[in-house]
């Protein structure tokens, strides 16, 4: 599967998600309009979101709901927490290919 064309959704932006939003930027496989992400820390993710050029998501559910890929980019020990919160955002939804 490639992720040419397709709407990318970063759950954290700390220095995992950081990291993984540079290099699809610098290798040009996603521009910066098709990549949004969430945070924790509002003031985190504003500053990667203009850093990047990316989108500050609103919510987890919005992001997971509009996004074709999404990462995972959060620490262990808030990944249930994060997971319980998104797990009915894409229900609705069609399956994508």
């Amino acid at each position: 599967m490639s992720i040419k064309d397709k709407k990318v959704g970063f759950l954290g932006a700390g220095n995992m998600g950081e990291a993984i939003i540079k290099g699809l930027l610098q290798t040009g496989l996603v521009p910066a309009s098709s990549i949004a992400a969430t945070d924790a820390r509002a003031d985190r993710l504003e500053q990667v979101a203009k850093q990047y050029g990316i989108r500050a998501a609103t919510s987890n559910r919005e992001l997971v709901a509009e996004a074709d890929v999404v990462i995972l980019a959060v620490k262990p020990q808030i990944m249930s927490g994060v997971l319980k919160d998104v797990a009915c955002a894409g229900r609705s939804a069609s399956p994508r290919a």
